[in-house]
């Protein structure tokens, strides 16, 4: 057995069966690679579907369950009980194409130190409603890649399809275990990059992402990633995140300061690497999508799913940044909520700190 798939999952009962008859269908010898599937305590029939297919797979299916503990818990746990050397993180509702293990396989025989690490690539499913909001949305924007193998940003650590070896994660650092299901992944991503780890961006492995958002739940989960990124602030001290993230107000003018200050030191891409072109879009935010327009953006959103016309009118980006203002107005409400004061890298960092 050369890889183990790692499948985390909570209330997917539907989802994870398609998601474990996908990899049924894997050109990769059945009996090269295992598929462990770790419930974080789900409510629903989860535990029931999966144990119902663990005799009909061809691949060895092993199920674990605990009470929640949250995402990093639950990777942990199946990371733990891997039996390869080789591990491929996937999400419960990534459906891989038939050729995505062997790419990841081939991929680290090509690769085999332990310090690389495989992002596959992830599109939109369409088997997905097509309604005019998921046709207008794509939380990944792997069109921002380039079509070939690059080397990615820590940040594009990404737990829907990412592969590396069991034995460098035991050496340099497991998933952080909270509660928060948000940002997990890519403060494992910071620690993993100080350990030296590098991830190349690999194309071919492709896989189709079956979530059906709304705008409503897209708003509702992007809310709750802002509030949840103090989770960022007390464990990745590195200013260039809150450039890549596109936060930018008084309080983090300090981290702007910084990055550009050593700009070819960091790994941002060329857009955000041009300060004027930042700004520029970051005007156009303030203006276009503020606390006075953006019950009417919502209101104009929720009207073209019943209007072709206005659909056709509307850009993509006018759903990125309604969706986006939802992001930052949960970190500002968390902050408001701890009595305003700025992240502990904020403080140190304008007092003199090194990071």
């Amino acid at each position: 057995m050369i890889l183990s798939v790692v499948v985390a999952t909570y209330n997917r009962q539907d989802t994870i069966q398609v998601t474990l008859d996908r990899l049924a269908k894997q050109t990769l010898d059945p009996a090269q690679f295992e598929v462990i599937v770790v419930d974080d305590g789900s409510p629903d029939t989860t535990a029931e579907v999966v144990q119902a297919m663990i005799p009909r797979m061809p691949y060895k299916l092993r199920f674990y369950t605990h009470a929640n503990r949250g995402p990093g818990a639950t990777e942990n746990r199946g990371i733990a009980e891997a039996e390869a050397d080789l591990i491929l993180l996937i999400a419960d509702d990534i459906h891989l194409e038939p050729g995505t293990l062997a790419e990841h396989v081939e991929f680290h025989r090509r690769r085999p130190e332990d310090h690389f690490a495989a992002l596959g690539q992830v599109l939109q499913s369409p088997d997905m409603p097509q309604t005019t909001f998921q046709k207008k949305w794509d939380p990944f924007k792997y069109w921002e890649l380039e079509g070939k193998e690059v080397e990615l940003p820590y940040w594009k650590f990404w737990a829907c399809q990412i592969s590396l070896k069991k034995a460098f994660m035991q050496k340099n650092g497991l998933f952080r275990e909270h509660k928060g299901a948000a940002h997990e992944d890519v403060e494992l991503g910071y620690r993993l990059s100080k350990a030296g780890l590098r991830i190349i961006y690999v194309p071919r492995a492709m896989a189709y992402h079956y979530h059906p958002e709304t705008l409503a739940s897209a708003i509702r989960r992007s809310y709750e990633r802002g509030k949840h990124w103090r989770f960022i602030e007390e464990h990745v001290p590195d200013p260039q995140i809150w450039v890549k993230y596109h936060i930018l107000n008084f309080r983090t003018l300090g981290y702007h300061y910084q990055t550009y200050r050593n700009l070819s030191a960091t790994q941002l891409p060329g857009e955000d690497r041009n300060l004027p072109w930042l700004l520029t879009r970051q005007l156009i935010r303030w203006v276009a999508f503020n606390r006075f327009t953006i019950p009417l953006w919502i209101k104009t959103l929720e009207a073209a799913e019943d209007s072709p016309v206005l659909a056709s009118l509307l850009h993509p980006y006018s759903y990125r940044g309604t969706v986006f203002y939802h992001f930052i107005k949960g970190h500002e409400d968390e902050i408001r909520s701890r009595g305003n004061q700025g992240s502990p890298f904020m403080t140190s960092s304008t007092s003199g700190g090194q990071h």
